[in-house]
């Protein structure tokens, strides 16, 4: 799952995340998830992209029956950062760069178009902070919604080390085995649930190849 900044670019290259990227994306998960039962690896390089494309991936992300591991390398910001929030085991590669903030948009029309978009765009902002927030808080018990809202008001950036201690990843990647050694639910199959403990677990079992 790559992309570039559709807020970086000035019509040139790709439009980062995209309707194309999450129809490609949702009809291999879901390939992957009826020819196997085993864990599913997603390599990620977003800088974000289109909201509602952004939502069709993790939706199918949190759909999928299977563990969901999620690994960024280079960047995760703006819809990247949020997308990786569906998966089951967030892992960061050391030199990635995460970055949450509200996003931008345009809008044109009536002026009664405009205010039903405009409303409609807070409560997209509100789940937005939810799906922050309910990953967050397993590392930070007392952050609340509005300091997450706080954060997104302007651009806040982050290391690896640093989405970890926020809570917006799991672990930082060491080799190409921790996908497979490790898991940051309950149990290693298991879907992330907002009541699990966040962590870094080993596992015990024999490592398998992943699905994708």
């Amino acid at each position: 799952v790559g992309s570039h900044n559709a807020e970086m670019m000035s019509g040139e290259g790709e439009s980062g995340t995209d309707c194309q990227m999450s129809e490609f994306f949702t009809k291999a998960m879901l390939h992957c998830s009826i020819i196997s039962n085993k864990p599913i690896m997603v390599h990620m390089n977003n800088l974000g992209g289109d909201w509602y494309s952004g939502m069709m991936m993790y939706d199918t992300i949190r759909a999928s029956k299977t563990h969901v591991y999620g690994i960024c390398w280079g960047h995760a910001m703006s819809m990247g950062s949020i997308i990786i929030q569906a998966c089951d085991s967030r892992i960061v590669a050391p030199h990635c760069t995460f970055m949450i903030h509200d996003g931008s948009e345009s809008m044109n029309g009536t002026c009664k178009s405009i205010e039903a978009w405009a409303q409609y765009s807070k409560k997209l902002r509100q789940k937005m902070y939810t799906i922050y927030y309910t990953r967050m808080k397993a590392a930070k018990p007392r952050i609340t919604i509005n300091k997450v809202e706080e954060l997104c008001s302007h651009d806040t950036i982050y290391t690896a080390d640093e989405a970890v201690k926020q809570g917006l990843a799991d672990w930082v990647l060491e080799t190409l085995e921790d996908p497979y050694k490790y898991f940051a639910t309950d149990t290693q199959n298991a879907k992330w649930q907002p009541n699990m403990k966040l962590g870094k677990h080993e596992s015990e079992e024999e490592p398998e190849e992943d699905a994708e």
